[in-house]
Order: structure tokens, then C-alpha cells, then sequence
């Protein structure tokens, strides 16, 4: 099936939401606390709160 140049776009926006490898970002979670989980993804704490209450249901 072919995609078009916007839904490849919009996956690839999916894929990488602020810029964090979802994978790595997981691995890490349970490690880390949010000021050093922002230190090592370049990202802001709030982000970091973000990302946490999207992973969970």
C-alpha cells in the first residue's frame, strides 16, 4: 500500500514525540528522576512530567 509524503510525516512525528527515543526513555524511567531524565534527553522537566502521564493509562 502506498503512503503519501503527509501520512509518512505524521508517523515519523509519532515516532519521536519531543525528540526522545520512546525505548531508551522507558529503560530509563524507572532510574532516573525528571531533573536528571531532562539533563540526559536535553529536554525540559516539564517534558519529562509530560511524557511520564502519557505512558500511563
Amino acid at each position: 500500500m502506498r503512503q503519501s509524503h503527509k501520512e509518512t510525516f505524521a508517523q515519523e512525528l509519532n515516532r519521536k514525540l519531543f525528540s526522545v527515543d520512546f525505548h531508551d526513555f522507558l529503560e530509563k524511567e524507572s532510574q532516573l528522576n525528571d531533573i536528571e531524565m531532562s539533563r540526559e534527553f536535553h529536554i525540559s522537566v516539564r517534558d519529562v512530567q509530560s511524557l511520564r502521564k502519557r505512558l500511563k493509562p
